[in-house]
């Protein structure tokens, strides 16, 4: 297995984002036009937040509210948990990416540089950070 890092996933990899005031409406079509299933949300070079097609949906659409007259900042979740470029791959799996986040923002030198998808990491990654889980509950209930 050829060890990978955040940094390898991520390069070349353009970021998506749109700022707060950004209709719902917006935030899909950018979603829609490249695939992601998650923007970053900007306030200038500033992460305030991300959005994903599950806050557009649940938070948003399900609730009634009007994709055009609704702004990303309504839906989007604040002050997302965040990884640095330079962690390993298993600090984002700790981080709760396939647990509590699909999505993760990646930052270098206080910037946001990327948004990290579960799908990203490597199969191989997960089975053995799963593996890692069990071993280290079996122990601690051996305690």
């Amino acid at each position: 297995m050829t060890t990978t890092t955040l940094r390898k996933i991520l390069d070349g990899r353009p970021l998506h984002c749109i700022s707060p005031q950004q209709s719902l409406q917006k935030a899909a079509e950018v979603m829609a036009d490249h695939a992601v299933g998650a923007l970053a949300v900007l306030s200038g070079e500033e992460l305030v937040g991300i959005v994903t097609e599950r806050d557009i949906v649940f938070r948003g659409v399900a609730r009634g509210l009007p994709t055009e007259g609704t702004s990303a900042s309504e839906v989007m979740t604040r002050e997302p948990v965040t990884v640095d470029i330079d962690d390993a791959v298993s600090d984002a799996l700790a981080a709760k990416l396939g647990d509590a986040f699909r999505h993760l923002p990646v930052m270098e030198n206080g910037r946001v540089v990327g948004l990290l998808s579960y799908r990203d990491i490597p199969p191989e990654y997960v089975m053995m950070f799963e593996r890692f889980r069990e071993m280290a509950s079996s122990r601690a209930d051996d305690a």
